[in-house]
């Protein structure tokens, strides 16, 4: 069996470590051996007792209590003005032979490593390593995520593809991913048909699951600069995602007694939604989970009548068409504290991927271009993806 995988994305928050995740703990039951993880080449770093390391690493750690070295698991994270230092001087050097160690020790005693890629394939060429050319380092199959639909499906996977096969090296499949639930259907009646017709295995069609999608609190106040007035112990723990009060006080109501538990973005001008918040209440009607003012503070007697409520009031200086503007455009991660949607990551990978067939393509019971033969040259096997 291969004794690494390489999870690659069509761009940026393609759902790589969603996968992983759920990869790492369904491999755990099939492999006695066990399993690792490393993110070679990371965009991102958290600083953690002083030090710092490569974000997705770290958060893949933590969340699933894997223990890893993470000088090995993220043996290299850009900084800012690493490119720059990169080509100027061409440090840090030997990169290539760093990440090469870092996955042979993470794969002693038989262990499966699996490999997550970093944003669309061609991203780290400024430090000659692309993700194609790092699969191509370490001797793994890859894996394409792609984002559910068909025509960009289909367009993003023959753009992507064709990097590791100029490298030689072979795609075992997809994983179709943030389908929308009333299109699944067809999305895998269509890319079941075209990928078929190419010998491409799906792996899996993962439906788009919006209670994971939406941001903490805490994500929500850090992406807006949103500081707490009233924060009562305990009760935000379970608040994600947000509303917007736009329309009168009636409409806000409404909106927040259908999607409770939600963050409120409400404009610092405007005291009637504030004060028809606290009347629902004291009247014993679902309230938001957070209340966050954009553009300034409310005064200190609604202050403590938010306390006396027991409703989290937060603030920004931002006003409320930008704050809402900066969530819209925002894409969060999950963050390791929330269990609940690790959890659920973990359920969405195992209900909806095969990986007993993925396991069976890297033992060599298939091939790794899914043909049933060898992997071929780069013209070769884009012949066959740009088939008809």
């Amino acid at each position: 069996m291969s004794r690494g995988l390489y999870i690659a994305g069509a761009g940026k928050d393609a759902g790589k470590t969603t996968l992983c995740l759920g990869l790492l703990e369904e491999f755990k039951k099939s492999l006695p051996e066990g399993v690792s993880f490393t993110k070679p080449l990371g965009q991102k770093t958290t600083l953690i007792e002083g030090e710092q390391v490569g974000q997705d690493s770290w958060f893949v750690d933590r969340a699933l209590h894997m223990g890893l070295s993470l000088g090995n698991s993220a043996p290299f994270a850009a900084s800012p003005g690493s490119a720059a230092r990169y080509i100027r001087l061409g440090e840090p050097a030997d990169l290539p032979g760093r990440i090469r160690r870092a996955y042979k020790t993470l794969g002693k005693k038989g262990r499966m490593v699996v490999v997550e890629g970093t944003g669309h394939p061609g991203v780290g060429c400024v430090f000659d390593l692309s993700n194609a050319r790092v699969a191509k380092i370490l001797g793994t199959p890859v894996i394409l995520v792609l984002d559910g639909g068909i025509g960009s499906t289909i367009d993003r996977f023959s753009l992507c593809s064709s990097m590791f096969y100029h490298y030689d090296v072979p795609v075992l499949g997809v994983v179709i991913n943030r389908i929308i639930p009333a299109k699944m259907e067809s999305v895998k009646e269509l890319l079941g048909k075209w990928f078929a017709e190419r010998n491409i295995p799906v792996f899996g069609y993962i439906p788009y699951e919006e209670s994971i999608a939406r941001p903490s609190l805490g994500l929500i106040q850090r992406a807006i600069g949103a500081e707490p007035i009233v924060s009562l112990s305990g009760s935000d723990a379970e608040v994600a995602g947000h509303l917007t009060a736009f329309g009168s006080a009636e409409e806000v109501l409404r909106t927040v007694r259908k999607c409770p538990h939600r963050s409120l973005l409400v404009d610092h001008s405007r005291p009637d939604i504030l004060d028809a918040l606290i009347v629902a209440s004291i009247s014993g009607g679902k309230g938001p989970g957070a209340v966050i003012v954009c553009g300034g503070e409310p005064d200190s007697r609604r202050i403590e009548a938010y306390r006396s409520t027991g409703i989290p009031l937060y603030s920004t200086g931002q006003g409320l068409e930008k704050s809402a503007g900066k969530l819209s455009q925002k894409i969060f991660k999950v963050e390791p504290h929330e269990q609940a949607k690790i959890s659920r990551i973990v359920e969405l990978v195992a209900e909806n991927v095969d990986t007993a067939a993925i396991l069976s393509h890297l033992s060599g019971e298939q091939s790794l271009d899914g043909s049933g033969k060898k992997p071929g040259r780069f013209k070769k096997l884009l012949r066959k993806i740009f088939k008809g």
